[in-house]
């Protein structure tokens, strides 16, 4: 064979050796956006059960509670937002408040150290709280 002939099979194998790498690359590209994409759809859920929850917190604020030591509930039928008042002593109160997403089964809980005055709760400052703060389980049980 003369080298005239040759000279194309070298440079065919580098175009496909090239046209490999380029779809490993791809693959491995397609599959890091994909678990991008399924991050950011969880942090999207969060963000929406988070500001649920803010709002059934400030919905629940406005409401009239009684002063009570067991769980009273109130739901907003509309915007599915749910708050739970405990009353304590000495016009202590706990607020439970319920952030829900269609399409999440576990709710995100907001909790929030209180007062009931005149069947009206005022938030303490700095009450902010990431679990419910009784010690004993059977205090933390909400009603469904």
């Amino acid at each position: 064979m003369s080298r005239q002939l040759e000279r194309g099979n070298i440079t065919l194998g580098f175009v496909l050796l090239l046209f490999a790498l380029g779809i490993l690359m791809l693959g491995g590209l397609q599959q890091q956006l994909s678990h991008q994409r399924f991050l950011v759809a969880s942090e999207v859920d969060f963000l929406k059960q988070y500001a649920s929850a803010v709002s059934a917190q400030a919905w629940g604020g406005q409401l009239s509670w009684q002063s009570q030591q067991s769980w009273q509930c109130q739901q907003h039928t509309g915007k599915g937002w749910k708050s739970c008042v405990r009353g304590g002593e000495k016009n202590e109160a706990v607020m439970a408040a319920f952030g829900m997403v269609p399409g999440q089964k576990m709710p995100l809980i907001l909790w929030e150290w209180g007062t009931l005055v005149n069947s009206q709760w005022s938030s303490t400052p700095h009450g902010w709280l990431d679990f419910c703060p009784f010690s004993e389980a059977a205090r933390c049980q909400l009603p469904q």
